[in-house]
């Protein structure tokens, strides 16, 4: 079958395909059914119709090549962990607080403390 060993030997533009339609990061699990539907998605685009079958093999496949490559690391029978530094996800940093410029300004209605050394205080 030519399609499970496009699949296998181009496992790198495979995955690349599997995180541009599923959520696959470093360190996330992945799921047995994510590689199936999305190597069946994958050929579809390319005009090559698979049965529900043959996806299964294929991803099956997959599978065990990504997994001897270390890029999938197995939790269960159709879960991994991905293992791909380059899934890594973007460093998100928290926003700076707001600065104030002084006070907060009196609102209408409402009794202003007293300031510091004020004749009041």
């Amino acid at each position: 079958m030519k399609e499970l060993q496009y699949v296998v030997e181009n496992h790198i533009e495979v995955i690349k395909y599997l995180k541009s339609r599923y959520p696959m990061y470093h360190r996330s699990n992945f799921f047995f059914r994510d590689i199936q539907f999305g190597i069946q998605t994958m050929m579809e685009e390319r005009g090559i119709s698979l049965s529900y079958a043959e996806a299964e093999r294929i991803a099956r496949a997959l599978a065990v090549k990504l997994e001897r490559e270390k890029i999938l690391l197995p939790r269960d029978h159709q879960t991994w962990v991905v293992s791909y530094e380059e899934f890594q996800k973007p460093q998100v940093r928290a926003a700076a607080p707001a600065r104030s410029s002084g006070p907060a300004p009196a609102v209408a209605g409402e009794a202003t403390p007293p300031r510091p050394g004020s004749a009041t205080a």
